[in-house]
């Protein structure tokens, strides 16, 4: 997946997905891809659900682990204060703590303008100790995410 300004999209080589070798899409699921409206709750099997499809088709019993994206709701409805960006860091710690199993996680964010927070994630694989980091930033005027990498 990439992000395209438009919420993430599928890379297509030819008639295939192209498959990447790390996990470079999870923390973006994690932060972008789950229930903006609210945390996920138990749905009628006729109701239409907004969340990330995988919590449904993967994680249907197991609402501990299935994504909420606490991250784009408090960003959608904060001010960039110096409160929000506390609460923002917060939100992103607890969308990736999926990740505990398998990787430490760092987060720091900052206010860079009126406008704009960069958050900055450090994921350490406990395996290998193989270090990876993402950079977003979220420009509230435009509602608009950018990736840094």
């Amino acid at each position: 997946m990439i992000e395209t300004n438009d919420g993430g999209d599928f890379v297509l080589i030819g008639a295939d997905l192209q498959m990447i070798d790390g996990f470079q899409n999870m923390p973006y699921i994690g932060l972008f891809g789950g229930n903006v409206e609210s945390n996920t709750q138990q749905f009628l099997p006729t109701e239409q659900r907004f969340d990330f499809w995988g919590n449904n088709l993967l994680m249907l019993n197991n609402a501990a682990v299935q994504f909420n994206s606490n991250t784009e709701r408090i960003l959608n409805q904060s001010a960039l204060t110096s409160s929000a960006r506390l609460q923002i860091e917060n939100a992103v710690k607890a969308d990736l703590d999926f990740f505990r199993s398998f990787a430490t996680v760092s987060v720091a964010a900052s206010i860079t303008a009126t406008d704009r927070i960069e958050i900055n994630i450090r994921i350490v694989e406990l395996a290998t100790q193989e270090s990876t980091e993402f950079v977003y930033i979220w420009d509230s005027t435009e509602q608009e995410l950018e990736l840094i990498n």
